[in-house]
């Protein structure tokens, strides 16, 4: 049950990881390529000879937009560019960058630098929940260790064997079990819930058998029910 656990987290991270560093990349290239380009590109001025749309396959009219301009000494027409924005027209004058080594090669002045922001930040959300995932898992399980290892145990007794239908991995949901702990002395009821389980808690646990719940002696909020000893003991799943 643990490997399942864990093999779902490093899955887990491992995607985000690595989609947010294909992100990333690709921001950082686009970022240096075009900061390469623009150090080397000379402003020109250019003339919007045709714009040209279509319907897109979904749905969207995009647009074709054709310049025409001179460069040492030279007239290049109906240089396809690779933006358009609302309000061009027809023989309308817009700035451009050209590159010198390949004088039919322009771009907008303002470069593709919202794209790369773009990229860059899904890069850093990818990442980002993928690093805070890890530590809360690592602080969780430190928590756990600890509440395993100084914690004051208590005997409850299992209320209920629950499906967890709002969390779904690889088309199954997990097990939660609702138990509770009666404090004779202080006349008080503590209700706990474990963390989820792959195993069906059901094969060797039914309502009302007793299961060892670890809490922290000054504030049981601090918690753990701990059904792995009981599940690993007695159910080996191969699944």
């Amino acid at each position: 049950m643990k490997q399942k656990r864990n093999s779902f987290m490093v899955l887990f991270c491992g995607i985000f990881l690595v989609v947010g560093a294909i992100f990333s990349a690709v921001g950082i290239t686009m970022a240096l390529a075009d900061s390469g380009f623009r150090e080397r590109a000379e402003e020109i001025t250019a003339e919007i000879t045709g714009i040209s749309s279509y319907r897109a396959s979904d749905g969207d009219r995009r647009h074709n937009v054709y310049v025409t301009y001179q460069y040492d000494g030279r007239v290049y027409e109906d240089i396809e560019l690779n933006f358009y924005r609302s309000g061009m027209y027809e023989g309308q004058e817009i700035p451009l960058l050209c590159d010198p080594e390949n004088p039919g090669h322009v771009k907008s002045p303002g470069g593709m630098l919202l794209l790369e922001i773009v990229f860059l930040l899904i890069g850093i959300l990818f990442m980002g929940i993928a690093l805070v995932f890890i530590a809360v898992s690592r602080n969780k399980a430190r928590r756990r260790k600890k509440i395993l290892s100084s914690g004051k145990r208590l005997s409850a007794i299992v209320e209920q064997i629950a499906v967890n239908t709002s969390y779904v991995m690889n088309g199954r949901n997990p097990y939660q079990i609702y138990c509770y702990y009666r404090d004779e002395y202080k006349d008080v009821i503590y209700r706990f819930k474990s963390e989820d389980l792959w195993i069906n808690p059901n094969v060797v646990l039914q309502p009302g058998d007793t299961i060892d719940v670890y809490v922290d002696g000054e504030d049981y909020s601090r918690y753990h029910v701990d059904a792995e000893s009981i599940l690993d003991k007695k159910v080996k799943d191969y699944t």
